[in-house]
């Protein structure tokens, strides 16, 4: 009897041991059902499809055009291009880049910025935005310096590397810089009209790429090779690397585009 009755407990012992997988599995099952079931769901429109909206356009380079259907969808899913209150490029991107839905056939589906070529894309659209939101005509000629001082950094760089793909995609993102710092010219303009006289800065500034570019191309083999053997392709080199500091001498007009310049360069290029 007392053998029947330790053969009944270790049956017992097993057949639930055997239960609990199963309860797990079940478990896992009703987790994807409810996280799909939280997924938004977002229909196309036929007629949006064929309404194409220009992101960004620039001689040289391929545009961004996106159809408003899609835009739409952005909007939804990524609700930071439209925030009330923006943060800067960076965190705004480190604060979603995928993002899953399920479209009218009931089909997941998904919008990444994932990439490379992919955050350029975010930049764009988030710049795109930012601008509707700072007033295009309102801040024009801003927009305008400041990027073409973001240029001159971000070209100052590429020089001094020969180049590279890290340069070519700041040229499409340095956009959603410079419209972030027109965004901050809005909300504090009273902090960037300083009652001194900023020249000093600026100057000491000037003197400080100009020092850093002739200790780095005293370091650069290549450029020393030159200057040796190829004097005009190493004067060639020092003029393209001067002319773009030239330009950010020359823009530099006010306290606000130093410290601008300076943060972008402290940012992306150090």
């Amino acid at each position: 009897m007392r053998e029947f009755s330790v053969i009944l407990l270790g049956l017992f012992v097993f057949l639930v041991g055997c239960d609990k997988p199963k309860s797990e599995t079940i478990i896992k099952k009703n987790i994807e059902v409810t996280t799909n079931k939280c997924l938004p769901h977002l229909s196309d429109n036929p007629k949006l499809e064929n309404e194409k909206v220009l992101i960004y356009s620039e001689e040289g380079n391929d545009s961004l055009i996106i159809s408003k259907n899609e835009l739409n969808k952005i909007e939804i899913l990524f609700p930071v291009f439209k925030a009330e209150f923006p943060s800067n490029p960076n965190e705004s991107y480190a604060s979603k880049t995928w993002e899953n839905y399920i479209n009218q056939d009931g089909k997941e589906k998904s919008i990444t910025f994932s990439s490379e070529a992919g955050r350029d894309n975010f930049c764009l659209i988030y710049a795109y935005y930012l601008k509707q939101k700072n007033g295009e005509e309102k801040f024009k000629s801003e927009r305008e310096k400041l990027i073409q001082l973001y240029r001159a950094v971000n070209g100052l760089y590429e020089g001094l590397n020969y180049s590279g793909t890290y340069y070519g995609h700041q040229h499409k993102r340095l956009y959603a810089s410079a419209e972030y710092s027109i965004y901050q010219l809005t909300k504090g303009k009273e902090y960037f009209e300083k009652k001194y006289n900023f020249q000093k800065q600026k100057d000491l500034y000037i003197k400080t790429l100009i020092q850093y570019v002739s200790d780095e191309e005293s370091q650069n083999v290549d450029y020393q090779e030159d200057r040796r053997y190829n004097k005009k392709r190493a004067t060639e080199r020092a003029e393209k690397l001067q002319e773009k500091i030239n330009i950010l001498e020359k823009l530099i007009t006010n306290y606000f585009y130093l410290n601008q310049v300076q943060n972008f360069e402290l940012t992306y290029y150090k």
